[in-house]
């Protein structure tokens, strides 16, 4: 029977309560859940300080023992203290499991780098099985022989590999000769030492280096060594659609004095690796940390009560409440908005449902400045993807919409045409299309733009921040799999490239509505 991953949740909780001190984040579930899947290989990229190893091991592994009584763990580790460690906090788990009265306990082998855990002692199924199990966990280091670690030429049927890289030891990530010995060790020595039929390879980490090995697995940048396992992988940020992954751990608050101290120390780079995810190589990045200019915040009509708006496409129903956009602020300088062309530029989401609909608004003023002033980003269904839109809109007063056609959204651009008709909100929307140009091209093309200092970020948004790490670890040689709010702002080039914005706006006979081409 399938136990959900909710249970180990509660059965943690139960045995050891002082390891949920901060409320348990959504994203502790999701991990649990992905990794607890069906398939063979996977892969978790997740920010510093998420408590994965406390997730992993006095979570994951412990109940895996528990309820499944799994019959060989296998921990590896960047070195032979830290894999230790791993052993010696899944063994205070069983300890005080067994002390709650659990079924499960030490058995004969209770060494530092290897045990046997012994579930349902002496028990028996009703029709008289005999049930106890014995369960075996060792601990191995990175360049050590896993064939060693074997328990009665029983292959591990569970290998976590956590935090297997690091910047100092045997193989620093920082030294391209010892990257490579590592990576020739994990895939020649640690996975075809799993059990081939049932076993299963669980790696998790952060990001250090762009050339690591979770890196390249998740972007699948070495095709033969990462296709052929078929992995499959998420990535938790720190920050993501502007909110925090922790909230009760890590506030913005706290998020950004994070990276204020890095960024003072001249380590931005290591917060946008090991907080957003986001693999760096600076000598591949054209986009760089100092290109990146702000302005302070955008200010609203606070003296009009807030005007409300309810959305509908004859089944589901949001009702919003709308305050005006009216100035940003940029130093001493005011800038009206209302004297500014604004564009909101989407990408919407691919059908596999992997990524996210992002959406861009950008304040063009009369100096041709471009202000990021909105960034918002989800995985939305057609319903939603309209509210937010007109969100946008009646916030911001846009000048244009730019949608990328995609032709499995059809769907969407049907349902944001019921909508306006419905609540009787004209929207100007556009048909963007990429014209022939591949998605790295129309990224790169943004490049002049940050390095002559024409756009500004939101500096009063932590979406900003998501914006950026992906900018950062662009490479226009290789295909991004973070890319979404890149390529919405990206499609502002369709407005913006050749002319200058002391112009009227568009005329109403330009305007080709979402019904003429949904």
């Amino acid at each position: 029977m399938k136990i959900p991953p909710e249970l180990y949740l509660k059965f943690a909780k139960d045995i050891e309560p002082e390891i949920f001190e901060n409320k348990t984040p959504k994203f502790h579930l999701d991990v649990l859940k992905f990794i607890d899947g069906e398939d063979q290989y996977k892969a978790v990229v997740i920010f510093r300080g998420s408590a994965k190893t406390t997730l992993l091991n006095k979570i994951y592994v412990v109940s895996r023992l528990y309820f499944y009584a799994e019959p060989f763990i296998m921990i590896a580790s960047a070195n032979d203290t830290k894999a230790k460690l791993f052993v010696e906090a899944i063994k205070n788990s069983i300890d005080k499991a067994a002390a709650k009265g659990y079924a499960i306990e030490r058995g004969k082998i209770w060494n530092k780098d290897r045990i046997e855990v012994v579930v349902n002692r002496g028990k028996k199924d009703r029709n008289g099985n005999d049930i106890e199990r014995t369960c075996h966990v060792v601990s191995l280091s990175s360049g050590q022989d896993p064939r060693g670690a074997n328990i009665d030429n029983m292959r591990p049927t569970l290998i976590i590999v956590d935090d297997l890289e690091s910047k100092d030891g045997q193989f620093p990530v920082g030294n391209k000769a010892s990257r490579q010995k590592l990576r020739g060790w994990f895939y020649a020595d640690l996975l075809p030492a799993v059990h081939p039929t049932r076993g299963k390879v669980v790696v998790l980490g952060t990001i250090l280096h762009e050339d690591s090995i979770l890196n390249n697995i998740v972007n699948n940048e070495n095709i033969e060594e990462t296709n052929k396992q078929g992995w499959q992988h998420i990535k938790i940020p720190i920050i993501e659609n502007g909110a925090s992954a922790w909230p009760s751990r890590f506030p913005l608050s706290r998020i950004k004095a994070i990276q204020n101290q890095l960024v003072s120390k001249g380590l931005a780079n290591e917060f946008y690796q090991e907080y957003m995810c986001a693999a760096i190589d600076p000598q591949r990045a054209i986009f760089k940390r100092e290109y990146f200019r702000y302005f302070e915040r955008v200010e609203y009509d606070i003296g009009a009560e807030p005007e409300t708006l309810n959305i509908t496409d004859g089944v589901n129903i949001r009702t919003l409440q709308i305050r005006k956009a009216i100035n940003l602020t940029l130093g001493g300088e005011k800038i009206e908005l209302a004297k500014c062309q604004i564009f909101t530029t989407i990408d919407l989401a691919s059908a596999n449902g992997r990524d996210q609909t992002a959406m861009i608004t950008s304040a063009v003023d009369s100096k041709n400045r471009i202000f990021i002033i909105d960034i918002s980003a989800g995985h939305w269904t057609p319903f939603e993807k309209s509210v937010e839109i007109i969100r946008i809109f009646q916030i911001f007063g846009c000048t244009r919409i730019g949608i990328e056609k995609a032709g499995m959204q059809n769907d969407f651009f049907y349902t944001i045409d019921i909508i306006q008709k419905m609540t009787g909100v004209h929207l100007p929307i556009d048909q963007l299309s990429h014209g022939g140009k591949a998605k790295n091209t129309r990224i790169s093309n943004l490049e002049p733009y940050y390095r002559t200092g024409q756009i500004y970020h939101n500096a009063s948004i932590d979406s900003s921040t998501e914006l950026e790490a992906q900018l950062l670890s662009f490479d226009s040689e290789v295909e991004s799999k973070e890319d979404d709010l890149m390529d919405a702002l990206a499609y502002l080039q369709q407005y913006i490239v050749g002319r200058e914005f002391d112009e009227p706006e568009y005329e109403d006979e330009d305007y080709e509505g979402a019904e003429a081409w949904a």
